[in-house]
Formats: structure tokens, C-alpha cells, sequence
């Protein structure tokens, strides 16, 4: 009968081989990342961020950055964001639109 340990380790190593080395060191930042982020000190925010701000903009700029870049679309999605970004006023609309029916207008009692 095999060493179960050995018979693990065979394993891994084929799945190893089966794994994109590219794909293997994503992997793998993203797991030091996470450990990273996992020990850091939980302090005050930054002094370039100001307390209302509900999330780390440079992590955001990552993940939006990392989400553009994966897309197969010759930036097409990428341009037509930027674009949608500089009008501001569609924004406000939008999120004043949003809001208006999300609340529920109040009760009579």
C-alpha cells in the first residue's frame, strides 16, 4: 500500500503540470496579497483619504484597472467609460433617479 503523503505529493505535481505557469504566479501574488492585507494594521485612513470614503481608492483603481485590461475589446468598454465619466450631470441624474425609488414614501398612521 502507498504512503498516502507520497500519493498526495504525485498528485499536486500533476496538477501542477496541468496549471499555466502564468496563471500559477497570479495565483500566487493574489495569495500574498491577501496575506499582506490580512497583517496589516488596522490604524487610521491615510491623511490623502478622508474618513467618508468607505474604501482604499488605490485598491479600486486595481480592481477597475485589472477588469479593463481583461476585457477583449480593444478598449471600446474602457473608452466608452471615460467618456461617461466626464459628464457629470448624467451622473447626478441617475443617482438622484435612483434614490427617489429606492425610498419608500412614508407611512400614514
Amino acid at each position: 500500500m502507498a504512503d498516502p503523503r507520497d500519493e498526495l505529493l504525485r498528485q499536486i505535481r500533476a496538477i501542477r503540470r496541468r496549471i499555466d505557469p502564468d496563471v500559477l504566479e497570479k495565483a500566487a501574488a493574489a495569495a500574498e496579497r491577501m496575506q499582506t492585507a490580512r497583517s496589516a494594521p488596522t490604524g487610521p485612513p491615510p491623511a490623502e483619504e478622508s474618513p467618508d470614503v468607505p474604501f482604499d481608492r488605490q485598491a479600486a483603481r486595481d480592481v477597475v484597472m485589472t477588469f479593463l485590461q481583461s476585457r477583449h475589446d480593444g478598449g471600446r468598454f474602457a473608452m466608452k467609460l471615460m467618456e461617461e465619466m466626464k459628464k457629470p450631470e448624467a451622473a447626478a441624474k441617475a443617482y438622484g433617479q435612483a434614490a427617489t425609488k429606492t425610498t419608500k414614501p412614508a407611512r400614514k398612521v
